[in-house]
Order: C-alpha cells, then sequence, then structure tokens
C-alpha cells in the first residue's frame, strides 16, 4: 500500500460495526497460518526469498525462522484467543496501528492476531527496511475470507515521513510500536504502547545435562542464537551455566562454539552491515585484551565474523551482543549470583531458555515473561506476555 492510503483508507475505516466475530476471525487467521507454515506455499516461498534478498540473509535461515515464528499460531491457540479477546462492544480497543520494525519478518504478529480476534481495526506501517511479510500475509488472509481481511490495512513510508506517522496515531485509539527505545520515544503520544530493546538468555544447570545429551544442548542453544540472526527481543544473547566448577561453563562455550560452526553448514551467515560487523570486532579485541592481560577469558570464532563465542567465568552483568551469531558464556556458582548478574537488565529480559527444575523455577520466580526449553525460543505462544504484557492486559481485560 502507499503511504497516500492512510488519508482514506475506507476499507479498513468505514462506518462502524462489530464485524466478523472472533469465532470467524480466529478460522480464517488459522487457515491463513496454515497455509504460511507450509514451505510450498508460494507466497511464503516468494516473500522470504525478497526478504533474504534484501536483507543479505541466507534463505535457510529465514526458513527456519519463520517455521518457529508461526508454530503456536494453532487453530486450537486461536479459538481459545476468541474466547478471551476484548470485542470494540465490550471495551475493548476499535483501531489498533502498528509501528513495526525492520530487523525480524513478522515480529509483533502475536499482538496482530489477537487484536484482529479481539474485533479492531488494524493499521499496520512497516519498516522501509521490511515491507514484505505483513503485506503478503495480509494478502492471504483477504483470499481466506474478504470480510476479516477487510480489517486490516499495510501501509508503508519512511521514517522521515512523520506527518504520516502522526496521521496513524491520530487515527487510531492504540498504537503498537516497535524498534529501539529512542524510536518508540520520538513517538511522544499517550496511546503508544511501545516495545523497545529486549534480550534473552539462558539458564543452564550442568547437573541436569547427561554427558551423552551435552552436544544436543549446544546444538538448541545454536539454532536459538542462529534464527532472525540473533537480531529480535528473543534471541539468545548470553548464556549462564550454574555449576561449582568453572571448567562447566567452558565445555559448553566450546560444544556451542562447534554446534555453531556445523549449523553455518545449513545455514549460512548473512551478509553483515558494516556497523554491526565493527561492534563485533570489538568484542573479539576486548576479549583478546582481556585475555592478553591474564584474566581467565577465552575467544572462539569462526572464519571472518561468521560466529563468535566469548567464555568468561567471571560474572559481572548481562551482555548484550551485536547480534549475528555472537554470544557470551559465563559461569555462575548457584542462582543468587545468577540473580545479580541480570539485575541491570530487569524488566528487559523477554525469554529464557532453561535446563533443570531449579533454573525453571527460578527463571518463572523473576516474572521473565517466556520460560522455555532449548531450541524453542523463538516460539513463545500466543498469550506469550510481551513486554509485561501492557497490551495482552489491554485485550484480554476487559472481558
Amino acid at each position: 500500500m502507499s503511504a497516500t492510503s492512510i488519508a482514506g483508507a475506507a476499507q479498513v475505516h468505514k462506518a462502524e460495526s462489530a464485524g466478523p466475530s472472533g469465532e470467524q476471525m480466529a478460522d480464517a487467521l488459522a487457515r491463513t497460518f496454515e497455509l504460511w507454515r507450509s514451505r510450498d506455499y508460494a507466497r511464503r516461498r516468494d516473500a522470504i526469498a525478497a526478504i533474504a534478498h534484501s536483507a543479505g540473509y541466507s534463505v535457510a535461515m529465514l526458513e527456519n525462522s519463520i517455521d518457529a515464528l508461526l508454530k503456536p499460531f494453532t487453530g486450537d491457540a486461536l479459538k481459545a484467543m476468541a474466547g478471551t479477546a476484548a470485542r470494540p462492544t465490550v471495551g475493548g480497543p476499535k483501531t489498533i496501528g502498528f509501528i513495526a520494525a525492520g530487523n525480524v519478518a513478522g515480529a509483533g504478529i502475536h499482538e496482530i492476531a489477537i487484536a484482529l480476534i479481539g474485533g479492531a481495526r488494524v493499521l499496520i506501517k512497516t519498516a522501509s527496511a521490511e515491507p514484505i511479510f505483513f503485506a503478503e500475509f495480509a494478502r492471504t488472509l483477504a483470499e481466506i475470507d474478504r470480510e476479516v481481511g477487510a480489517r486490516i490495512e499495510v501501509l508503508n513510508w519512511s521514517r522521515a515521513r512523520t506527518d504520516l506517522t502522526a496521521a496513524l496515531i491520530a487515527k487510531c485509539e492504540r498504537v503498537v510500536a516497535y524498534g529501539d527505545d529512542a524510536t518508540i520515544e520520538s513517538l511522544q503520544s499517550p496511546k503508544v504502547i511501545g516495545f523497545g530493546c529486549g534480550a534473552s538468555g539462558a539458564l543452564i544447570e550442568r547437573g541436569a545435562i547427561a554427558p551423552s545429551r551435552i552436544d544436543e544442548v549446544a546444538d538448541l542453544l545454536a539454532r536459538d542464537i542462529v534464527l532472525f540472526e540473533q537480531l529480535g527481543c528473543l534471541s539468545l544473547h548470553h548464556v549462564f551455566v550454574v555449576s561449582a566448577e568453572g571448567a562447566a561453563a567452558r565445555e559448553l562455550a566450546i560444544r556451542m562454539s562447534r554446534a555453531l560452526e556445523r549449523i553455518g553448514e545449513s545455514m549460512p551467515p548473512a551478509r553483515i552491515p558494516l556497523r554491526d560487523a565493527a561492534e563485533i570486532r570489538g568484542v573479539r579485541e576486548r576479549a583478546r585484551w582481556r585475555a592478553i592481560a591474564g584474566e581467565p577469558v577465552e575467544l572462539f570464532e569462526g572464519r571472518g565474523l561468521e560466529w563468535t563465542v566469548v567464555f568468561d567465568p567471571r560474572p559481572d552483568s548481562f551482555m548484550v551482543s551485536p547480534g549475528f551469531r555472537t554470544v557470551h558464556v559465563t559461569g555462575v556458582r548457584d542462582l543468587a549470583e545468577f540473580r545479580a548478574c541480570i539485575a541491570g537488565v530487569s524488566g528487559q529480559i523477554e525469554a529464557m531458555a532453561v535446563v533443570g527444575e531449579d533454573c525453571e523455577i527460578a527463571a518463572r520466580a523473576m516474572g521473565i515473561p517466556y520460560v522455555c526449553a532449548p531450541g524453542e525460543m523463538q516460539s513463545p505462544p500466543l498469550d506469550w506476555r510481551h513486554a509485561g504484557g501492557r497490551f495482552l492486559d489491554l485485550m484480554v481485560g476487559s472481558r
């Protein structure tokens, strides 16, 4: 859609009505997601190829990433949400705008699905860097059910067109914005629900992993790192290993480095932008100089900038990496030490992959929105409390 569509989005902003029922919405979405989960679906295949070409990603990485993203959107999950999400007639918002980010194709699909099931009309302003996914998904939805498809409009303009962004905000009762904190702050509206910078980690109880299973865990953690090239809020940045022996974290770091090397054969690394490449080099050089200074830091690295694992046995804080397959692995003596390490990013961690019952209990007690097994970080459930659940509470709190 062109930017001028916002001035007369009659399809979405026609006379107020109850619109399709939540059950009809859920059914149409379920059929749409079913098509998009198939790698043989032509529209998905063409969209992934176009996004990969534009962003410099491998098609294989994006295929696996989209598989993981769409996994939770089953018919049962969507039907259950239809019985929960508030309709406009009982207090839910009538029109919701979405300002999408360009770093992760499909980011925001959870909130968009909930908004549609809740009966809201939806306007999606896509990023200039990634205008493809939602436009193609909306076309499929309209083909499945014309009445449901009429509830969604996909728009695109550059960040510089602040006048159009302001017009979008004015037309909507609520606006959900994704991106960095500076972008969200620039919107300056009480209508805006911001999903700013977030990151995710892993908490591994070494004693809970049988020696025969450590390579499997390393492979799953590597998958969590590689999907979406580690650029989303559900991407794995820092792995904490709970063990009385510092060597346990080093062992996992070594196994993860081998796993990242292997996974690069099936999901080749991306073309890394210059700024990000410079940051990755900075991570490597800091690790090298610390090792030269006598600190027990070790650097494991792939050819070029393909992947980077930094093992640091001295915990200090949660490290957010530049992305593109760059990860820190740290040993902690106990869960108290882990909690101290992540205290500085309280409220910013979106997901934690865990191994071990005590680790799972600790992560849930800390209020981390999504706690899962390794390998599942990109597949949160439909009712995931993203960024503390502010949007979810808006949509289900009126029921």
